[in-house]
């Protein structure tokens, strides 16, 4: 016990803690901060507007049939309609192209050569939208705007059956297909904003990045040390020397299971804060985004991110332990560990960001479509065979002759 207390206080040296701590800080001002306030500025200024934040602060997790036809989607759209109209009417300029109404306007946009019309179409553009030198809120409460965000909504809860027919019909992917099909079973009827998931699975790809990298720099510094320095070569004279480097395995795991638990905590708390209203919110949906697959809370989808980062991060650990044991010194080590990091993390990136949506890059690139879970499955083997492989080179170091 005392050798493994001796083994985690060399990986843990603060020097190593004091630069995973700085590439946090760094990480966090640069990247998951801006993050977060895009997510917080899409609750409001989205292709929903604010309407969607506001239907999920009345009904909750999940919207009703009788909810739905409360906010009547359809009378606020034509109120927005008549808004238009009315600005339209009292324009001179929609007058000076003989137009009356909003289909006029479309009609007439879609036959209009632009460089003829430029001016006059900068000050329609301004007329239904606000005006000139507006707010980004006040430009998204301006008629044009609201009407654009309610026929996204009207889409979203009320027009999406042909979409999700298309996919069940036309769509290669069994997984995406079974979804769709349940989706249209039960209704498009969670709350959840889909900004919410793709913002946060961005959020939890960066975070697991960051994790496993820190992972990397907090081993790897301590067993390069002492094979640069044939230090292993002294333990082994011993009996109980040549159990060390079995000692410092385990050490490792602990090490690469603490640590990115920690990053992960501090780093997801924030969002999850911001975000706790959606936290039991179902993620099977469908909107602008595309599908979210499977019915699992927000919640427990922010657990599974959490999981499968930690478990790369063991599997990259347990790869840059086995690395460092094939490696005379620190130039050698480091030629080898970098590219293996980067192609872990690339792999947890990929793995992360739209985890369990039909965007993923795993799900649909690698897989077809055609599995469960393969974004979990691939982490989780990262983890797994990277354990097992360093487990097999400490038992085969028992055997190493070394004289």
């Amino acid at each position: 016990m005392r050798i493994f207390a001796y083994e985690l206080k060399k990986i843990w040296n603060w020097r190593v803690l004091l630069i995973i701590a700085a590439l946090a800080v760094l990480t966090w001002f640069a990247l998951l901060q801006s993050v977060m306030e895009q997510y917080e500025s899409l609750t409001e200024h989205g292709a929903y507007g604010s309407y969607l934040t506001e239907m999920a602060a009345i009904y909750g997790v999940e919207l009703e049939q009788h909810e739905l036809s409360q906010f009547n989607i359809p009378h606020k759209i034509s109120d927005a309609m008549s808004e238009i109209n009315q600005i339209i009417s009292q324009e001179p300029v929609f007058a000076k192209h003989g137009i009356k109404n909003l289909d006029e306007f479309n009609k007439w946009q879609q036959t209009a050569y632009y460089n003829d019309v430029i001016f006059d179409w900068d000050i329609m553009y301004n007329a239904l939208n606000g005006g000139e030198n507006v707010t980004l809120g006040e430009w998204y409460n301006s008629p044009s705007v609201r009407l654009s965000s309610l026929q996204t909504l009207e889409w979203r809860f009320i027009n999406y059956h042909q979409q999700l027919e298309n996919y069940i019909e036309y769509d290669s992917r069994p997984v995406v297909v079974s979804a769709a099909r349940r989706i249209l079973s039960e209704g498009n009827t969670n709350l959840i904003c889909p900004y919410l998931l793709e913002n946060f699975s961005l959020f939890a790809a960066v975070v697991g990045v960051l994790a496993l990298a820190a992972v990397v720099i907090l081993i790897v510094p301590c067993l390069i040390n002492d094979r640069s320095h044939k230090i292993n070569h002294l333990q082994y004279s011993s009996a109980s020397g040549r159990k060390v480097f079995k000692i410092q395995f385990a050490a490792t795991l602990v090490s690469a299971f603490v640590l990115p638990i920690v990053l992960i905590a501090v780093s997801f708390a924030p969002f999850l804060r911001m975000a706790s209203g959606f936290w039991n919110t179902s993620i099977l949906s469908y909107s602008h985004a595309g599908i979210w697959l499977y019915s699992i809370t927000f919640g427990q989808y922010s657990l599974m991110l959490a999981g499968i980062i930690t478990a790369s991060c063991v599997g990259a650990a347990c790869v840059a332990f086995i690395l460092a044991r094939f490696s005379d010194n620190v130039i050698s080590a480091i030629f080898k560990i970098i590219p293996a990091a980067a192609a872990l993390s690339a792999v947890l990136a990929f793995a992360v960001y739209m985890s369990l949506s039909a965007n993923n890059n795993i799900f649909t690139q690698v897989f077809k479509g055609r599995i469960n879970l393969p974004e979990v499955i691939v982490c989780v083997a990262v983890g797994t065979v990277g354990a097992v492989a360093a487990a097999l080179v400490v038992k085969r170091e028992k055997r190493v002759d070394l004289l």
